[in-house]
């Protein structure tokens, strides 16, 4: 028989189970530790991860991430003489443009993922429980806790359970129902690995965006780290194509582009220790909490790398949380409320923006490919590309996001 923990009913410490040790994960269980509570924080894979591709650390988060004390692990990789360039199909390179240029002025950092992660392992580590190779098999809910099983045999009670356990949530399938009721698929599939080596005709520091109708390849550079590359196609059936292996998959679609940088590529992918690779998908939940459980990060609503805003809104999302559930005190489910009608217009103007961002990156079709240089062009344009940047979804979004930041900062001081 299993042991159960957390059982007494007395004055004690609120205890939260959190499942995923990711970008939201850890910074849900470590603002929770801030505000007293006691966290258990559980990852399937068997270590922390690291690597991942590059993302962009908007400044809706930089508060946030001070208030959370791991803003100082951050640095801006971004190689402030690299040049950009953009390739065609037959190998050509010619002038392009930052793609940062197509997003909301506002100040922000090229990361790792990795980067954010490790600034909040740190953070948490000795401080926060942490099990590794665990996870929950059933969630049971009373009125005022939940009972978890775990993969590790333990029975235990919490009085919160937040899953922050990915796009493909384990969580989110033991109390909401499967996948396929609440994932939007952009039919489109994302691999990315590390390169060991310079590409032949690019210099130190260059980025390169190869654009064709349906498949992209992207080179992100770093001032002080090896490049990283990302490989952007569609695809009719995304959720099988993850399942094959990536040097076969990609080597199907990109092995017939002529010049030198598409093949190295692919034999870089080859050479990877390790590669990302799956779907892109959005998730559309009416609620993110049910009962004593809460969804955050990818687990509720997964911006899709496009948004740009996906680590800087985990972060700001957890802060957010945590200082609710402090001010609520014990009325869990009203905290939760009040959280989630402070950021689902945020999260809502993230997602459609992702959707705007897609055709720029991965053009459709050769209309949208064509469509897609005359937007560049424009946004180029000194004058031009600042009334462009007003009238992107992504610019209403980044306001309200810096007004729940205020807010949470009007909380906490």
């Amino acid at each position: 028989m299993t042991a159960l923990r957390g059982a007494d009913t007395s004055v004690r410490t609120k205890r939260a189970l959190v499942v995923g040790a990711g970008i939201s994960g850890m910074a849900t269980a470590l603002r929770l530790a801030q505000i007293g509570w006691e966290p258990l924080l559980v990852e399937r894979a068997p270590g922390r991860r690291t690597g991942g591709y590059f993302t962009v650390f908007m400044s809706d988060g930089f508060e946030p991430a001070k208030r959370l004390g791991v803003f100082d692990g951050l640095r801006d990789r971004a190689d402030p003489h690299g040049r950009y360039l953009e390739m065609d199909r037959n190998g050509r390179l010619v002038p392009g443009i930052n793609p940062a240029s197509m997003m909301p002025a506002q100040s922000s950092y090229t990361v790792l993922r990795g980067d954010v992660e490790r600034a909040l392992f740190e953070a948490v580590d000795g401080r926060v429980e942490m099990r590794f190779s665990t996870g929950p098999t059933e969630i049971r809910q009373g009125r005022d806790h939940a009972e978890v099983t775990l993969s590790d045999g333990s029975t235990e009670r919490f009085d919160l359970v937040v899953g922050a356990d990915g796009l493909h949530s384990t969580v989110r399938e033991l109390v909401f129902g499967p996948e396929d009721l609440y994932r939007r698929d952009f039919h489109q599939v994302v691999a990315a690995c590390l390169l060991d080596r310079p590409l032949s005709g690019l210099d130190k520091g260059d980025n390169l965006l190869v654009v064709d109708a349906g498949r992209t390849v992207a080179v992100q550079a770093f001032h002080d780290h090896d490049p990283v590359a990302m490989f952007l196609y569609c695809h009719p059936w995304p959720a099988a194509e993850a399942r094959k292996r990536p040097t076969v998959a990609l080597r199907s679609m990109y092995g017939h582009f002529k010049g030198l940088v598409v093949p190295e590529l692919l034999d870089a992918v080859e050479r990877a220790e390790s590669t990302l690779f799956d779907q892109i998908s959005q998730i559309h939940l009416s609620t993110w909490s049910r009962g004593r459980v809460v969804l955050v990060g990818d687990s509720a609503w997964s911006l899709t790398l496009y948004s740009g805003f996906g680590s800087s809104l985990g972060i700001s999302g957890a802060d957010l949380l945590g200082t609710l559930l402090s001010e609520h005190g014990a009325d869990i489910p009203a905290a939760l409320g009040t959280w989630e009608h402070r950021l689902r217009p945020v999260v809502t103007r993230h997602q459609k923006s992702a959707h705007f961002a897609k055709n720029f990156l991965l053009p459709a079709n050769e209309p949208a490919r064509v469509l897609r240089r005359v937007v560049v062009r424009t946004a180029a344009n000194p004058r031009a590309g600042k009334i462009f940047q007003a009238l992107l979804p992504s610019s209403k979004a980044t306001q309200a996001a810096a007004k729940v930041n205020k807010d949470i900062g009007g909380i906490r001081s």
